[in-house]
């Protein structure tokens, strides 16, 4: 089947709205998708399997561990987007545009949700599995066409997810689609904690306080030992464990000095990815969005 390339976002009418923190409500986004790929993740137990894992392992950069292979990030990451500056944002024109990318990056976590039960990462999934889970989406993002994509560590409460910066509307407004595929565990009540949970913050800082380590805000610290990764830093470091750089200063500095114009490959997630022997449930949410 052919790729189909997405439209330049500088193409449609750009939005003069000004944008406000906002969240959306996983379960309404996760119901969608849990009848398109006939699962029910609310109820999925460790070690269930699903009938995808095997389709889902086509992304390479989905792993149980800590070790991702460096050449598949070179070839599948680096000679991508070698003439991108390794600090970036991507541009987003509209609110229709906004909405594209948010659907996509949320399918993206909820696809490694199924496998990070399949596959039982760290023997407890979700629990005290963020660091492999946030390398496994952060890298899986940014070879289905997000090079701004960005592993955040907040050292002292210990948790990482991840981040992608945006610049948005004519205003050219600086903000972040957050992401975290482990959310739930930072909740003591299991039955409303959010899966996959997904937040837009405006400009470079927000708060995520969560009952994670007594109500702590999680945003990445300017002054301890909070970090980040990016397509800076896997070009600077190749190593197989993903080496996160303590200049989380200079990644909030940087990283909006060079807003891009991504464009996703539509077919980057495809109908293959639903149940096997699953009749196909049209128009519940499309295969990486074609809108943007």
């Amino acid at each position: 089947m052919k790729n189909t390339k997405s439209k330049k976002h500088s193409e449609p009418k750009k939005s003069t709205r000004v944008i406000k923190a906002f969240s959306i409500i996983p379960r309404v986004y996760e119901k969608e998708l849990d009848k398109s790929y006939g699962v029910r993740l609310k109820s999925m137990k460790n070690g269930e399997e699903s009938g995808l894992r095997e389709n889902l392992e086509e992304n390479v950069f989905l792993k149980g561990s800590f070790t991702q292979s460096t050449r598949q990030i070179k070839d599948r990451i680096l000679n991508k987007y070698d003439l991108v500056p390794g600090f970036c944002s991507m541009n987003i024109g509209n609110e229709e545009d906004l909405s594209a990318h948010i659907k996509n990056i949320h399918r993206a976590s909820y696809e490694h949700y199924i496998f990070g039960k399949e596959s039982n990462i760290g023997m407890r999934f979700p629990s005290l599995c963020c660091g492999i889970s946030s390398r496994n989406l952060f890298l899986t993002l940014m070879e289905k066409g997000y090079p701004n994509a960005s592993l955040l560590h907040n050292y002292d409460q210990d948790h990482v997810y991840v981040g992608l910066p945006f610049v948005f509307g004519e205003n050219e407004e600086k903000g972040f689609i957050v992401v975290d595929p482990t959310s739930d565990q930072l909740f003591n009540n299991k039955k409303i904690a959010p899966r996959n949970n997904l937040f837009v913050a405006p400009g470079a800082k927000w708060k995520y306080e969560t009952d994670w380590e007594g109500g702590e805000d999680l945003f990445p610290k300017l002054r301890d030992d909070s970090s980040f990764s990016n397509l800076h830093t896997l070009r600077d470091r190749p190593y197989d464990k993903i080496y996160e750089s303590l200049e989380i200063k200079e990644y909030f500095t940087k990283v909006f000095e060079n807003p891009i114009d991504v464009d996703i490959d539509t077919n980057s997630f495809s109908d293959r990815y639903r149940k096997k022997d699953l009749p196909q449930i049209k128009n519940c949410v499309s295969s990486f969005s074609k809108s943007l």
